[in-house]
């Protein structure tokens, strides 16, 4: 039997279910808590079910990483002897997910070859690199060509997002070094960027659209620095279809590119700790 190599993430990633399912992408969930319900991100709540639900409660949700053990039974599903699973999570300053995924490589069978990935990001910026991994897959390419590839997006890609409120990074002790936005005037919306792993501050624009407006820019300034570069792109948002629409259609002008930006909606799984109305984007050279 020949040899296979699988694409793991979790659902931190946001990709869109066709794509995944395109690329047979397979997704490990957080979970979402709301007091004393518990909820697996896309399997027992969609994201139009946690924005609505996030509007009603007074409570802060809360997100829990999956164990290793929901790690070994995905794993042992996919994957034969001799087969090697490319499993790409979340940011390990930001969760746990990664550390779960290490774990369940050394309790499964020493035949199946797990390599664990810290994406140091979240939403697409996971999503690209499991998708940038699929492809490599599909196009035959080997374990360490793929790991490769993997490795050129993670160290160029540059993400840059707005929040509508900093509450819900605060509160869910997300914020990292954004804390010293913290507290400004409420028509400041901060373009945050993510360093190593964690939340940053980039810039504090005054008001949603010239942030919006900033995002593209940034993408112009990254198309400037890259201008030899194959350039690839993906927009995230938290229940705000039409302002991420237009930042996905203004990009591949933008950034002269070839392929179609993935647009993708942020779940429960960073949604709670971005919360409604964030939009984001996702540069990177391939």
């Amino acid at each position: 039997m020949v040899a296979r190599i699988h694409v793991v993430t979790d659902s931190g990633s946001d990709l869109p279910v066709e794509l995944r399912e395109r690329l047979g992408i397979h997704v490990v969930p957080l979970t979402v808590q709301f007091g004393d319900e518990i909820f697996k991100d896309g399997v027992d709540i969609t994201a139009a079910e946690f924005y609505a639900r996030l509007q009603q409660e007074t409570r802060m949700p809360s997100t829990c990483q999956p164990s290793p053990a929901d790690f070994v039974e995905v794993y042992e599903r996919i994957a034969q002897p001799g087969d090697t699973i490319l499993s790409i999570h979340l940011s390990s300053k930001m969760s746990g997910t990664y550390q779960s995924a290490v774990l369940a490589g050394s309790m499964i069978d020493p035949q199946i070859k797990v390599e664990a990935v810290d994406s140091k990001s979240a939403s697409l910026g996971i999503g690209v690199t499991a998708l940038i991994a699929a492809q490599g897959v599909q196009a035959g390419k080997g374990v360490a060509e793929i790991l490769q590839d993997v490795q050129s997006v993670i160290d160029s890609l540059q993400v840059y997002f707005v929040v509508d409120t900093l509450e819900y990074l605060q509160r869910n002790g997300r914020i990292g070094l954004a804390s010293a936005f913290v507290g400004t005037l409420l028509s400041i919306k901060p373009v945050l960027t993510l360093v190593d792993g964690q939340v940053a501050p980039f810039e504090k624009i005054r008001g949603k659209a010239k942030a919006l407006k900033r995002l593209r820019e940034l993408g112009a300034e990254f198309r400037e620095r890259h201008p030899d570069k194959r350039l690839r792109a993906a927009v995230s948002h938290a229940d705000n279809h039409g302002e991420a629409a237009a930042l996905a259609a203004a990009l591949p002008d933008i950034l002269d590119l070839d392929t179609e930006v993935v647009v993708g909606e942020i779940g429960p799984t960073i949604g709670v700790h971005a919360g409604p109305g964030t939009v984001a984007v996702f540069l990177y050279s391939v």
